[in-house]
């Protein structure tokens, strides 16, 4: 029992509690430390700096946050040497000193070197200025022995030299020749097609955008083709660099995903008609009348339209409705569809 005589003794419970105390202040010192390095609590807000002057900002809030600068690119709706982007986002919670990445509008427009296209095939071209950053405005044709090859590069109506600098972005207008054969080409079937694509396609196939229609009211990325002048058709063909009008309306309105498989299931029963070679007269009623089908069906999203579109079916009392003031023997011409065992009903698909 000796050993435990030193808990009788009063020096032994002053230095126990000293010990304690010692080690309470240490623990306290840290956590104080901590917190101060920390900043535990001193959180701040983060302004919204998109639009304003980068030098201004930089000088007013230097104490507040480290800046660091990721690129700078060239935007029309913003000042230049203004923020663009920015991380942290506005009204985001941060500790002061925080890292501040950002994106300055510069002070002029990216620019780039022009590529030689001369001589290159119209497909060609078009790559090319892509990669480049460029895009075709318009095509012009000329007199030359190479058919759609490039003879000219022109930037608002000069000639542009290879190597030249140019805007970023920038629409160049492209002349191309005829060749020597027939100067005629076949139509893109544009029908469905996005607003976004129309141009592309136009200018792949040697042909320009006309003027634009819009039928109904919507954001850009939501507008699809409807109609387009001239019609298309497989067997259509026009003269190289015409100008093509396009209708558009708005996907969010029209059910382009049912337009587009009635257009299918016409081009379909026209092509059997043409290998069977039924008579010129009954392929052109046939077509005629799909066309007043896709043309009087509403292709809206709601049951009562979709109601109404499904009593709009290509049989032979619908024959009989459409050419009512014709003189023309409907049941000949029915027959010869019906023993020719085309199929010509044209359903109504539900989604």
């Amino acid at each position: 029992m000796k050993a435990f005589n030193f808990l009788t003794k009063r020096a032994f419970y002053i230095n126990l509690f000293i010990i304690i105390a010692l080690v309470i202040i240490i623990i306290e010192a840290a956590f104080f430390s901590l917190n101060s390095y920390t900043r535990h609590g001193e959180e701040i807000v983060v302004p919204d700096f998109v639009g304003k002057n980068c030098d201004s900002v930089l000088q007013q809030y230097a104490d507040v946050f480290h800046f660091v600068m990721l690129d700078s690119i060239y935007a029309k709706n913003l000042p230049e040497g203004s923020f663009f982007q920015q991380d942290p986002l506005p009204n985001s919670k941060v500790k002061k000193g925080r890292n501040l990445y950002y994106v300055k509008v510069s002070e002029a427009p990216e620019r780039v070197v022009m590529p030689n296209l001369r001589n290159l095939s119209l497909r060609q071209a078009m790559v090319l200025l892509k990669s480049n950053g460029l895009k075709v405005s318009e095509l012009e044709f000329v007199e030359h022995f190479a058919k759609n090859a490039v003879v000219e590069q022109l930037f608002n109506g000069d000639t542009i030299e290879p190597g030249s600098e140019i805007i970023k972005g920038s629409a160049v207008k492209l002349l191309v020749g005829y060749g020597r054969d027939d100067k005629k080409t076949h139509l893109p079937n544009l029908l469905t097609v996005k607003k976004a694509n129309v141009k592309n396609l136009l200018h792949e196939a040697s042909l320009n955008i006309g003027e634009e229609f819009f039928m109904e009211y919507d954001a850009n990325e939501k507008y699809r083709v409807y109609k387009m002048e001239p019609a298309y058709d497989i067997q259509t063909l026009v003269t190289l660099g015409s100008a093509v009008n396009v209708w558009y309306r708005s996907e969010n309105q029209f059910d382009f995903d049912s337009y587009g498989r009635e257009l299918f299931k016409k081009d379909s029963v026209l092509s059997v008609m043409k290998k069977k070679k039924l008579s010129d007269d009954t392929i052109k009623y046939v077509t005629d009348s799909f066309d007043y089908i896709l043309t009087h069906r509403l292709f809206k999203f709601d049951s009562i339209s979709k109601e109404y579109d499904k009593n709009l079916i290509l049989e032979k009392d619908f024959f009989e409705y459409i050419y009512r003031d014709e003189n023309l023997d409907i049941d000949s011409l029915y027959f010869e569809i019906y023993e020719s065992r085309i199929d010509t009903n044209y359903y109504y698909y539900e989604d």
